[in-house]
């Protein structure tokens, strides 16, 4: 009876001891990313996902979706979020407005949405009267395709209406349903719309071909604070934009998987991201394009000359210190 007392005391004794630090270590870090919707734009993560890169760094990586980037960095200032894949021209505003953001890694260096409608439309010209589907009335997919429609002597709003609807996959439902007469889409879904019988009107990179599209986001303090970790969350996606680059057989499996797209359209998604240089090698931000964003931004209002230096936004120190460590 004595002994079988010991026991129950023992068990007790364990149960009310303080958790020993070295294990407590081993629990992962996790960091809530916000993304703006089931894209491409997002496949390092998928692939640092899938591939167990964040786990091997020991992070939980909880990825949500919200539709659209002037949703995505309320998100982050608020706390929601500690780190957000969206747009740098929201970031910069978002900073302009007195936001305390910093990006600090490129994911989506180029362009990579083409403007397609229905076969009754033969030229970009045709959508006047017309309204188009959008991400959101200033996200910087719209930027783009204003630029195009601009180009070709339309001018919002006045030969046009845009209908806010969400990311790619909802504006492809949109499209196919006529609820709004076009829209900007992004690979494997501009291969759906090309056999489905949409006419591509053409490409956004043909308009504006350096533009820094999608970028990571931090709030600044939550950086400093949290270096370590967002180091190692920056060295798991460097280390998937390289699997994405050497290994294309698996990273087709991935993207197939993902979208539940065709082996063919999965293929030529990826090759169409490689050619085009959008997925950066080494998680590098396009200088070239955020001086495009700038100028952009210059043109509606948002920035002033002289124009800042791009130092004001980014903050590449967790990204070289996340290159050395995966080298």
């Amino acid at each position: 009876m004595r002994k079988l007392a010991w026991i129950f005391f023992s068990i007790a004794l364990l149960a009310s001891a303080p958790v020993n630090p070295a294990v407590a270590e081993t629990a992962p870090d996790k960091i809530t990313l916000g993304t703006i919707t089931l894209s491409l734009n997002n496949l390092p993560i998928y692939v640092a996902q899938d591939k167990g890169f964040f786990a091997k760094e020991n992070l939980f990586v909880e990825v949500v979706v919200l539709n659209a980037s002037t949703r995505a960095i309320p998100a982050l200032i608020g706390g929601s979020t500690q780190i957000s894949a969206s747009s740098a021209m929201t970031t910069i505003r978002a900073v302009e407005k007195g936001a305390n953001l910093k990006i600090v890694g490129g994911l989506i260096n180029a362009p990579v949405y083409d403007l397609y409608a229905p076969p009754k439309f033969k030229s970009i010209k045709d959508l006047k009267g017309q309204t188009i589907g959008v991400t959101g009335l200033i996200t910087s997919d719209t930027v783009l395709m204003k630029e195009m429609l601009k180009a070709n002597g339309l001018e919002y709003p006045r030969d046009y209406a845009m209908l806010a609807i969400g990311g790619t996959p909802e504006r492809w439902i949109a499209m196919q349903s006529g609820n709004v007469a076009a829209g900007i889409l992004s690979p494997p879904f501009t291969f759906a719309a090309d056999e489905a019988g949409f006419v591509n009107l053409g490409a956004t990179a043909k308009y504006t071909p350096n533009f820094t599209q999608t970028v990571f986001n931090v709030r600044a303090e939550w950086a400093q604070e949290k270096r370590p970790v967002l180091v190692r969350f920056l060295r798991a996606v460097v280390r998937a934009a390289h699997w994405i680059h050497a290994q294309k057989e698996d990273t087709v499996r991935i993207i197939a998987r993902r979208f539940k797209f065709s082996e063919k359209h999965s293929e030529a998604a990826w090759r169409y991201f490689i050619s085009n240089n959008a997925i950066p090698t080494d998680g590098e931000v396009n200088a070239k394009g955020m001086d495009k964003v700038m100028q952009l931004l210059a043109e509606d209002g948002t920035l002033h000359p002289p124009l800042p230096k791009t130092d004001k936004y980014m903050d590449l120190s967790y990204l070289d210190e996340a290159r050395r460590a995966a080298q």
